[in-house]
């Protein structure tokens, strides 16, 4: 077996040992500090190790590939890396499972589906510039939508107060509200920063494989300025929250990953 065999293996395991274990406290059949432990230990080190997996494939390929699988790859170790240093202020226990089991999925998936089509590039720095954001805005507005989420369970379990539910674990209502928003305009602001760099680097932004990218990532900007100033404005409520982010995040998968799946995935 290859390095990045194995270690995508041993990643897969921490990712799912650490799902199961979150699952279990949520559910409360493990509150001890020994599984709360082991579930951090385990979640850090797959985190790690997946690191190690996307630093071994870019070494193991000539030139820069972004195949399908790659990408989501590099999205989950983001995703994943960035609620793990949440989770230290704020408990993600309703979705950090989700987080785990979706992550050795892809890591899974770039282990049968190397990168082997993708972009040869002597890119220069803009081009790089304009890729680092674009991904980068895509994880942060992935991660937003978690707590949008997470924003809308917590309210719909107040309201019907199910205090069996009601896990000592979960995190303060207010507290998700104030993160939640400030990841939406962060991301925002990366996009915009990824659309303007894009239409300052790349030659053109509206050319053949490119228009339909443009677009959609422009309707996901617009969707989410408009409900920031609505915010700001009037104050948006949970389920609207929810609504503008599952809309925002499905513009951008379009936008990022619909001619990539056509290529790779149905075409082959």
């Amino acid at each position: 077996m290859s390095a990045v065999s194995i270690t995508s293996v041993i990643s897969m395991i921490c990712y799912l040992l650490a799902g199961v274990l979150v699952l279990r406290q949520f559910f409360g059949q493990a509150q001890d500090n020994k599984n709360t432990k082991v579930a951090q230990g385990s979640l850090m080190l797959g985190i790690a190790i997946h690191l190690s997996i996307l630093i071994l494939s870019i070494q193991q390929i000539d030139g820069e590939k972004l195949s399908l699988t790659f990408v989501l790859a590099t999205l989950a170790w983001l995703v994943s890396a960035s609620m793990y240093m949440l989770n230290k202020l704020i408990k993600n226990i309703v979705f950090l499972p989700i987080v785990c089991f979706l992550s050795a999925l892809f890591v899974f998936l770039h282990l049968i589906f190397p990168a082997t089509t993708g972009i040869d590039s002597s890119m220069n720095s803009g081009v790089i510039a304009h890729i680092t954001l674009s991904i980068l805005a895509f994880g942060i507005l992935g991660i937003s939508m978690l707590y949008a989420l997470q924003l809308s369970y917590i309210n719909y379990q107040l309201k019907h107060k199910r205090k069996t539910m009601l896990h000592s674990d979960l995190p303060p209502l207010l507290l998700v509200e104030d993160i939640l928003y400030k990841l939406m305009l962060l991301g925002t602001l990366i996009l915009a920063a990824s659309l303007i760099s894009g239409f300052v680097f790349v030659p053109n932004m509206f050319a053949e494989g490119y228009a339909h990218k443009t677009t959609l990532s422009t309707v996901a900007l617009l969707t989410f300025i408009s409900a920031l100033i609505f915010h700001h404005k009037k104050g948006l409520k949970a389920r609207h929250a929810i609504i503008v982010n599952v809309v925002g995040i499905a513009f951008l998968s379009l936008a990022y990953f619909g001619s990539r799946i056509v290529q790779e995935v149905i075409i082959g």
